[in-house]
């Protein structure tokens, strides 16, 4: 049976979640898209599925993922420094995509961010970057 994209999102957060340094280090936690209003801790990773096409070729079907990570944080050091853990995390990994099989995972480019502001006044920073997962499954 085919799969979808979820379960690239879900592999991704297995990986995130499985490095225990990087999991220490995120006191606001792995959020979809955004981090919910009621989050009052940084640093915090969001994430967010970009694209993913699909290329069917005799019985089998490629899935090209490319999704952002980006790393919220009060102090532009904590952001950056938790970004390279997200990178060293993610850039080459295996990663165990229920239903696919993983081709390769790895950064296609930083998406350095500006200077935010929470609901509550407070100033924080953004930096990420791009990840391309390929996959592959059989139909």
């Amino acid at each position: 049976m085919a799969t979808t994209s979820a379960a690239i999102k879900q592999s991704l957060v297995a990986a995130l979640r499985a490095n225990a340094t990087l999991k220490a280090a995120l006191t606001g936690g792995i959020h979809e898209g955004f981090a919910p209003a009621r989050v009052q801790t940084y640093p915090l990773l969001t994430y967010n599925l970009v694209a993913a096409p699909y290329a069917d070729d005799w019985g089998s079907r490629m899935i090209v993922a490319l999704l952002d990570v980006f790393i919220h944080a009060e102090n532009p050091v904590v952001a950056n420094n938790v970004d390279q853990l997200v990178l060293a995390t993610l850039d080459g990994a295996s990663l165990s995509v229920t239903g696919q099989t993983n081709l390769i995972c790895y950064r296609t480019a930083d998406q350095p961010g500006g200077i935010s502001e929470s609901a509550e006044g407070r100033k924080f920073y953004q930096v990420g970057g791009s990840y391309e997962v390929w996959t592959d499954q059989s139909l």
